[in-house]
């Protein structure tokens, strides 16, 4: 089963697959760049890489298969720290990734679909990833979607406001009950996270793009220090 996440909790269903039209031609080249709410791509990390592959077997709950299968919350005192942070303008990433986000609404609502491709010649395990980036504050619906069946995600996540329209936003994905080959992504094969909410003239997709932080689990620690840094809530499955 695939799921999808939102701000009031995981709820009946986590979405289905997402089958991103035109992959064969972004792999290549850049999407439907004359759409006014498509944004060009744009790269970054290394090409090649080394990710630890993590032992035992679905819902093996003690195993490091399942380490971000649960989690707890992770509250912070006084203002959060991200708030004190320099802001991220220019796409980064510990893995060779492609990105481009894309908008679908109108002026009341809509979804930002940020989309990866695995640019490099490795498999990419995209479980325990934390993505940290900027958008229109108040999201009500957040989740990952790819381009193939995914078993069971679910997310650590916070919403931080910076008061002016935006927030910024951690998410750490977590899956649990499938095996291994589920939670990668194939060299050119693609995963989405998607955002939903009201639109704001305070940040551009160009920006909301250009905002996003991409940390892979490499070494099996599951990111742990930066769902902590940053306060993060699990949200129920």
């Amino acid at each position: 089963m695939h799921g999808k996440s939102t701000g009031r909790g995981l709820a009946a269903s986590l979405g289905t697959v997402l089958l991103l039209a035109g992959l064969a031609a972004f792999a290549g080249g850049s999407p439907a760049s004359a759409d006014p709410n498509t944004t060009t791509p744009v790269s970054a990390g290394p090409a090649d890489f080394t990710q630890a592959v993590p032992t035992g077997q679905p819902s093996q709950y003690s195993a490091p298969l399942e380490r971000c299968a649960n989690g707890v919350n992770h509250p912070v005192s006084g203002p959060n720290p991200i708030l004190s942070e320099p802001l991220t303008t220019r796409f980064t990433s510990n893995v060779g990734l492609s990105e481009y986000v894309t908008f679908t609404g109108n002026q009341w609502y809509g979804t930002w679909n940020f989309v990866f491709t695995n640019t490099t010649s490795h498999i990419l395990s995209t479980d325990c990833g934390v993505l940290v980036f900027r958008a229109p504050s108040s999201s009500d619906d957040h989740g990952y979607t790819a381009t193939q069946p995914y078993g069971h995600p679910q997310q650590d996540y916070l919403e931080v406001p910076r008061g002016d329209g935006t927030s910024f936003y951690v998410a750490r994905l977590g899956f649990h009950d499938v095996p291994l080959a589920q939670r990668q992504v194939a060299p050119g094969q693609s995963f989405t996270y998607a955002l939903g909410g009201v639109p704001s003239s305070a940040i551009t997709n160009t920006q909301i793009r250009d905002s996003l932080k991409f940390t892979a689990d490499l070494d099996l620690k599951a990111n742990e220090s930066l769902i902590e840094h940053y306060g993060t809530d699990r949200l129920t499955n």
